[in-house]
């Protein structure tokens, strides 16, 4: 029976322990300081919390993102069938809906039985104890912007106990304490390390902008996403929900807003509000106004600046279709729509959009540009923050805050007129920031955090809201209008098939940039913890499916049902040391819009190559990567069936890119790779002793190979042949000969 006073006892051990490991820091680190459950300033933990003697990397503890401090023993809980999760007040309804969620977790992950015993009365051993007895934890309510997010977790050889002050602490401990959990092979069991962690996020914004506009997101896939962002400790799901090409959620008042097959009904959207809740995430809509509208326009054309019938666009970019913001008749529609939707969507804050907006309507129209002059608006900018201002007296009276684009402060001072609550998203430059900031306004950075763009995790891991350099130019209050950021991920070539392996797993990269330190910059290790994570989603069967169907995504490029077998494997060879272009290349291609599926063999591929990874970060070992080239040298024979079938048009057609030329250049990459092994056991530059190349400078042979793998990375349009990346580092360590 687990006591009350039991219970008690091991409350003030663990406070203890916690007082006394803090009192510790304190004094072995000078004038260093650390915050747990103060939440007024979010950017102290910049500068005063970089403790270099207890840096959490140089643990061996591979969560993300990495917590504020842990310190780990030489012990480990080795876990059991029977494993209790352990309240010790009656929990409220979300809190139990968290605990069977992670049981459930665990249990994937353990194949042991987990459970969750809410009557207190389990023995201390073998359970993780829940700590949460404040009132916040007593009633389910909607998370809140600022609101604590602390934690303390206690991991020993008995038992374990988790800590905080509100259930969304309890919840961000819960997602660590469940990625602590690794496996011993040699002796067949599941353990978690013995440590002590404190944590608490940097940043009180910690957002995806999902863009369901382009391309339609079922139900089930924010719900997957959900259940992902819940263990990243994300905190706000941005739905870009109307756009030129398409507007996705029902309005009663306006029935012939929403497109007719693929939106969200109202009941859909309380649904994802509840769900996002219980994960303590919030939902914040965004309905892009004036410009971004064709959508709006099919059904309700007397919106529009330029009368006529509209059709919803299968094209993107900045397009010309405008709402007319000199018509009463707009705001009057604005006013009864914002109405419906403020009360949909619980979230005090709530997104107008105001990008891109291209103004040449306005520019072309002789009563707009009539009425810019007669209301003293001078130019495009002042008539849209006319605009701006309209809208934004709608969201107050429906008690919402505004946020827009950072184009809604183009025009400031006296025109602007824009209330000082509204929050600034900053899309195009950091400097963009920075204005926001210095004009009193609080403001998000995406900047540096667009997914679609396909950088690679270690340029998202590097940008940074505010850098430790950049601190002393900020007051502290200026400091707290940095609320966090939002990655984007816009859908222009992103589909329901291939959202989870654009999200997943470098969101994790950009969840830890904005909730641990930023004195964590060690690329190594934020990749060997995101690569494992990935792993780990796919393992606890949360719902994302990037891993799981991949091997189906690339049979399925594969047509000749004879064939098949005999060409999957050498097909995932090029496939597993390939990378998508990214969007510029698409885009560039022009042969893209909604219509056209995306099927095609960069959308199978994982954005991030694991294997080219390690390859790269380890160790240097001769036997493995010269087997490694060898097999690369060799593909392009083994796929030979795949480019001489009568039907090769025909696959040509489904594949999209040109993958026979991708098959030579791998195998070309290979050939390089060998020779540059051959040098460093033979010292010769080519197998050919008669070859005139042995007769060439080792830095012009270097340069000419190094040339040769640049050409071969992005010789195929749309695809980058991460191939060369190993092989060049190769080339690269011979300099130290020259």
């Amino acid at each position: 029976m687990l006591r009350p006073v039991f219970v008690f006892k091991v409350l003030i051990l663990s406070l203890a322990i916690n007082f006394v490991f803090i009192l510790y820091l304190l004094l072995r680190n000078g004038n260093q300081k650390l915050f747990i459950n103060r939440n007024d300033d979010y950017y102290d933990n910049n500068h005063l919390n970089s403790l270099r003697d207890f840096n959490p990397i140089l643990t061996n503890i591979k969560v993300i993102p990495m917590p504020l401090f842990v310190q780990t023993e030489h012990s480990k809980f080795v876990l059991s069938d029977n494993f209790r999760f352990v309240a010790n007040e009656k929990p409220s309804n979300y809190l139990e809906l968290a605990l069977m969620r992670y049981s459930k977790y665990m249990s994937t992950l353990t194949k042991l039985s987990i459970k969750v015993d809410l009557t207190s009365s389990s023995t201390a051993e073998n359970t993780l104890t829940i700590d949460c007895t404040s009132q916040n934890c007593k009633n389910d309510k909607y998370p809140e912007l600022g609101e604590d997010e602390s934690y303390t977790l206690n991991v020993t050889k008995t038992g374990s106990y988790l800590s905080a002050i509100t259930l969304t602490g309890i919840i961000r401990g819960l997602s660590t304490f469940v990625q602590l959990i690794e496996r011993d092979k040699s002796s067949d069991t599941s353990f978690i390390p013995c440590v002590h962690i404190v944590d608490r996020p940097r940043f009180a914004w910690r957002g995806l902008l999902l863009d369901m506009s382009r391309h339609w997101m079922p139900v089930a896939v924010i719900e997957r996403t959900l259940n992902a962002m819940e263990m990243s400790k994300m905190n706000v799901l941005h739905m870009h929900l109307s756009d030129d090409q398409g507007f996705r959620v029902e309005s009663l008042v306006y029935p012939l807003l929403h497109d007719r097959k693929d939106y969200y009904s109202q009941k859909d959207i309380k649904h994802l509000v509840k769900y996002a809740e219980e994960r303590r995430i919030r939902l914040i809509p965004e309905f892009d106004v004036p410009g971004h509208t064709t959508s709006w326009f099919v059904g309700y054309p007397d919106l529009a600046t330029v009368s006529g019938q509209y059709q919803v666009d299968t094209r993107w970019g900045m397009l010309k279709a405008t709402m007319d913001p000199t018509k009463e008749s707009t705001f009057k529609f604005l006013d009864r729509f914002l109405q419906e939707m403020t009360q949909l969507f619980p979230d005090p804050y709530f997104h107008i959009g105001g990008d891109e907006v291209e103004g040449s309507q306005w520019a072309q129209s002789p009563s707009i540009q009539k009425y810019i002059q007669e209301h003293n608006l001078r130019d495009k900018n002042g008539l849209q923050a006319y605009f701006n201002r309209r809208v934004q007296t709608m969201l107050k009276k429906n008690n919402k805050i505004m946020i827009g684009w950072e184009e809604i402060l183009d025009e400031i001072g006296e025109h602007s007129g824009i209330d000082k609550k509204a929050i600034i998203q900053s899309w195009k430059s950091r400097r963009s920031l920075t204005f926001t900031i210095n004009n009193g306004y609080r403001g998000l950075l995406s900047t540096g955090y667009y997914l679609d763009h396909l950088s690679s995790s270690t340029f998202h891991y590097r940008n940074d809201p505010i850098y430790n350099d950049e601190l002393w130019l900020f007051s502290k209050e200026q400091r707290s209008h940095i609320l966090g950021g939002e990655a984007c991920l816009w859908s222009e070539y992103v589909s329901q098939d291939t959202v989870d392996s654009r999200l997943w797993p470098r969101l994790f990269v950009i969840a830890e940039r904005f909730w641990s330190s930023s004195s964590l910059n060690e690329t190594t290790s934020v990749y060997e913890r995101m690569f494992r994570m990935n792993h780990l989603l796919d393992n606890m069967q949360i719902g994302v499916t990037h891993l799981s169907l991949y091997k189906t995504r690339l049979e399925n490029l594969l047509l000749d049902q004879s064939k098949k077998r005999d060409l999957l494997h050498p097909f995932m060879i090029l496939a597993d040391v390939c990378e998508p272009g990214g969007f510029e290349p698409r885009a560039q291609s022009q042969k893209y819009s909604a219509l056209v599926p995306l099927t095609t063999f960069i959308d199978a591929l994982q954005a991030e190559s694991e294997l080219i990874w390690k390859l790269e970060t380890s160790p240097i070992d001769n036997n493995v990567l010269h087997d490694m080239f060898k097999k690369w040298s060799l593909n392009h024979i083994r796929l030979q069936a795949l480019f001489t079938d009568p039907e090769i048009s025909k696959s040509k057609q489904i594949w999209g890119q040109d993958i026979e030329q991708l098959s030579k250049n791998l195998a070309h990459v290979g050939r390089i790779g060998i020779s540059v092994l051959n040098y460093g056991s033979k010292r010769i530059l080519h197998h050919d002793k008669n070859h005139t190349m042995n007769t060439w400078p080792l830095m012009t042979w270097i340069q000419h190979h190094i040339q040769l793998l640049d050409q071969l990375e992005n010789q195929v349009l749309e695809v980058r042949l991460a191939a060369v990346r190993p092989v060049r580092r190769l080339l690269n360590s011979m300099k130290i000969f020259i």
